[in-house]
């Protein structure tokens, strides 16, 4: 269940992802929000650990981990910097935009030749794939695409449509592997003893006279 609770969470973020970036691929500043919001996912789980920190330092009876608290600093003065100077990292989150469309697409295609045998993966299946980690490849490759933001924008967002696309299929072709398993084994009825030929041994009969 956890598992698909986290696969489902996954599916749902990057497709509301996909969508926001196709819809505001030509604002100028989008790349410069999306600085804003990866900062904020930086500083907000930092931000809640040292709270916790703090309120466990509070307790006496409780030793506080001054190892751990090193790295939620870090991980608060980052996304600091990413909200208030986010033009600092625009190119670096346009990098990783065709990085995470090359890691995504080679997931999927992975998993389908991992299980193209036991799900009857059919060869169409790995299209959207294919076509993701293209677009990863040519975002990070064309200097032409490069200097186009809302470009690299745009094919980001259908990018994650299409992933979200994969997915689903790899969901069917999973959800009619489990339907076929689930369903009963039809057995063959068996006769009753009454309709059960009766064999006579020939060798056993008394001799008439």
């Amino acid at each position: 269940m956890k598992k698909v609770s986290i696969n489902l969470l996954t599916n749902v973020i990057l497709l509301l992802a996909g969508i926001i970036l196709i819809i505001f691929h030509g604002v100028p500043t989008v790349l410069l929000w999306g600085c804003r919001v990866m900062g904020a996912m930086f500083m907000l789980p930092a931000l809640v650990f040292l709270i916790m920190v703090a309120v466990r330092h509070a307790d006496a009876r409780t030793s506080t981990d001054y190892l751990g608290v090193l790295p939620a600093v870090g991980g608060l003065c980052f996304g600091i910097v990413m909200i208030v100077k986010p033009g600092k990292f625009d190119e670096i989150l346009q990098l990783l935009m065709g990085v995470l469309l090359v890691v995504l697409g080679l997931f999927h295609i992975i998993y389908l030749l991992l299980s193209r045998n036991s799900l009857n993966i059919k060869g169409w299946y790995f299209l959207c794939p294919v076509i993701v980690v293209l677009c990863g490849l040519l975002s990070l490759m064309v200097p032409a695409l490069r200097e186009s933001v809302s470009t690299v924008v745009l094919i980001t967002g259908i990018s994650l449509l299409l992933f979200n696309f994969t997915s689903l299929q790899e969901y069917l072709a999973e959800r009619r592997v489990r339907n076929a398993a689930t369903q009963p084994v039809e057995t063959m009825p068996v006769p009753e003893d009454d309709t059960i030929p009766q064999v006579v041994d020939a060798s056993s009969e008394e001799p008439t006279l």
